[in-house]
């Protein structure tokens, strides 16, 4: 293992170890200004080239789960409005496309894709951001109506952070490097 990478899981360690003495009622998904908590999400798919994050929940929202491990990272979220169904987000190393259409891209270098399995009676899917060394799926089920509303919402809340971005930001704030 070498010295930058060993730095790093020493800094992911003892952030872990001093949030398991606040935690909270839910689970605590990374937030995009926290360098350290992002560091883990990073180092489940050392490859991407994104991170997921999260900017502020909507009023309505929230985390009912969190992994980070190796080979990826799952979280969910549910709005008060989604009938107790959770979106479902995973970065992973490789996401397969087959069937999905293309959308406007959510990041530089990325693409965006949307497979729909339905849009009556309830919106059900899977949102994909694929990008160079990963991708994060979003997969949702909401009640028609709502889900325009929720699907913003969830845009808004869930970010794509850039790795070099984190690197420098560890770098910077913590003197640690980011690997690989």
């Amino acid at each position: 293992m070498s010295r930058h990478r060993g730095a790093v899981r020493a800094a992911v360690a003892g952030v872990l170890l001093l949030t398991a003495g606040c935690s909270s009622v839910e689970p605590r998904v990374p937030g995009c200004d926290e360098a350290a908590r992002l560091a883990l999400v990073a180092q489940s798919v050392p490859t991407s080239s994104y991170v997921p994050c999260l900017r502020a929940l909507p009023t309505g929202w929230s985390v009912t789960g969190f992994d980070a491990a190796r080979g990826g990272t799952s979280f969910e979220l549910l709005s008060d409005r989604a009938d107790g169904r959770p979106v479902e987000v995973r970065l992973q190393r490789r996401c397969s496309t087959t069937g999905a259409s293309p959308e406007p891209p959510r990041t530089a270098g990325g693409r965006t894709y949307l497979l729909l399995h339905s849009i009556s009676p309830r919106y059900t899917g899977m949102l994909l951001d694929v990008f160079p060394g990963g991708c994060v799926t979003y997969r949702f089920d909401f009640a028609r109506g709502s889900h325009l509303a929720l699907m913003e919402e969830l845009f808004a809340t869930v970010d794509l952070l850039p790795r070099r971005q984190l690197r420098l930001e560890l770098r910077r704030d913590l003197d640690i490097e980011l690997g690989p």
